[in-house]
């Protein structure tokens, strides 16, 4: 049984998923440039997909009160500090490129990419109407 969003409701949580597909391509954009001279925009990417995910926590406490009792997207919401805390860790190693990849592609890329498989199995039945 899901909860019926209102017109505000259902543009805040789709605009929400739509960001998540943005930062999911961002970290492969910033992935590919360690490896891709071409993709010279690395670091400019990375430093959007840190603003994105300051964005996604304000969004969080938004969407907990709109999805209250809602248990599922709650824990969900709730799992989004597992990636803010692997983001975290690239702080002060924006100037040292072989931490930075290290941390993107082992910890904040696998953390982010199974936070939004989960978020994404919880709000996605609200999107289809």
């Amino acid at each position: 049984m899901t909860t019926k969003l209102d017109e505000k409701q259902y543009e805040l949580v789709n605009q929400y998923v739509g960001m998540l597909d943005t930062i999911e391509e961002a970290l492969k954009y910033v992935e590919a440039s360690f490896t891709d001279l071409s993709k010279t925009e690395g670091d400019r990417v990375l430093s959007d997909v840190f603003m994105a995910i300051s964005q996604i926590s304000e969004s969080n406490g938004l969407l907990k009160g709109i999805f209250d009792g809602r248990e599922g997207i709650q824990q969900a919401l709730t799992q989004f500090d597992t990636v803010a805390d692997q983001a975290w860790k690239l702080d002060g190693q924006l100037d040292n490129n072989t931490v930075k990849q290290s941390i993107l592609q082992e910890k904040l890329s696998p953390a982010f990419s199974k936070w939004k498989a989960f978020i994404d199995n919880e709000l996605n039945p609200y999107l289809t109407h």
